[in-house]
């Protein structure tokens, strides 16, 4: 009898080993899913943190961050000559969709020469934000179909939405500089228009356009020429 009850205890005793042995095995083995989940959701963040760096380096080669001066496109818009400016315009441009295609806005920097002038015109798709440097010079829009002339110098920001007519001239005697905004950064657009009409500076100008070319190119890339009223 007290052997039978001996054989029973150390049968109970195995049982219970038996079911720690596997319910420890059974924890290591979530441990090991565990980690090793872990370890797989490391590498997933890993690769997608690379693809990231990988993605931001990139496009960062698509388009320069900082743009210095000696960078900048510059043209000659409507000069006297190839060796004189006189009341045309020195454009500097700095950002455009052929140099910063992902960019939202291209920016200009623009210098009228004294008594230069801008025929009055419009855009029908880009806005422009303009803020003025240095020299004196007028504004010309319409408020009502009234044509309106403001005074403009260092400091002031000349906003223009689509479909607006709008102008500007130089009435100081120093160049009228200014630093512009168009948006959006589009193909045929302002910035464009100047491309194919400007010269680097001490090239000849080109003078071949009649005047209904110049308008329909102007118009091709978003600048439309106001029509000269007769009386």
């Amino acid at each position: 009898m007290l052997k039978n009850k001996k054989n029973i205890k150390v049968m109970k005793l195995a049982v219970i080993t038996t079911l720690f042995i596997i319910v420890q095995g059974c924890g290591e083995n979530v441990n090991k899913s565990d980690k090793k989940d872990d370890s797989l959701t490391a590498h997933s963040l890993n690769e997608k943190e690379e693809s990231h760096i990988h993605d931001n380096s990139t496009h960062s080669h698509t388009s320069k961050r900082i743009v210095k001066p000696e960078d900048a496109q510059q043209l000659w818009i409507f000069p006297e000559s190839k060796d004189k400016l006189g009341s045309g315009g020195l454009l500097q441009i700095y950002m455009d969709p052929e140099s910063h295609p992902d960019a939202s806005s291209g920016f200009s920097k623009y210098e009228l020469g004294v008594g230069g002038a801008l025929p009055e015109h419009k855009h029908n798709k880009t806005e422009e934000i303009a803020y003025f440097i240095s020299g004196t010079g007028i504004v010309i829009n319409y408020e009502n179909n009234d044509r309106k002339e403001t005074i403009v110098k260092e400091g002031y920001v000349w906003y223009t939405a689509p479909g607006e007519w709008h102008s500007f001239q130089n009435t100081g005697n120093e160049p009228l500089k200014l630093v512009f905004a168009t948006v959006p950064n589009a193909k045929h657009g302002l910035l464009d228009f100047f491309k194919k009409v400007g010269v680097e500076p001490g090239m000849e100008p080109s003078n071949t356009l009649s005047a209904e070319e110049f308008a329909k190119l102007a118009s091709d890339n978003d600048l439309i020429l106001k029509p000269a009223k007769i009386d």
